[in-house]
């Protein structure tokens, strides 16, 4: 996993996220950009201003997919089951609480 430790991002810079781990980081109105990829890790960061995230490749299509579902009769409740806490898991040390 790639590190980026203590780098400010300014405003509207656009921030691979995929596979990268931000230690101490400040965000000021960047860009964030998630593409499906290994899950970005932040650690100490700090978001300013208006930072968004976009999703494209695979992560757009996954939430394009998500919204489409939760657009149909009973959807709803579907895509609301699937982010129950505890229901699935991103990473592999989560630890219930």
């Amino acid at each position: 996993m790639e590190q980026v430790t203590g780098r400010t991002f300014g405003a509207q810079e656009m921030v691979e996220t995929d596979g990268t781990e931000f230690t101490d980081c400040t965000f000021n109105s960047a860009q964030l950009v998630y593409r499906g990829g290994e899950h970005p890790f932040f650690e100490g960061c700090t978001f300013n201003g208006d930072a968004t995230w976009t999703f494209l490749g695979p992560a757009l299509k996954t939430i394009q997919l998500l919204q489409r579902l939760g657009n149909d009769d009973g959807g709803e409740h579907f895509v609301a089951d699937l982010f129950l806490k505890g229901k699935y898991f991103a990473d592999e040390g989560v630890v219930l609480g």
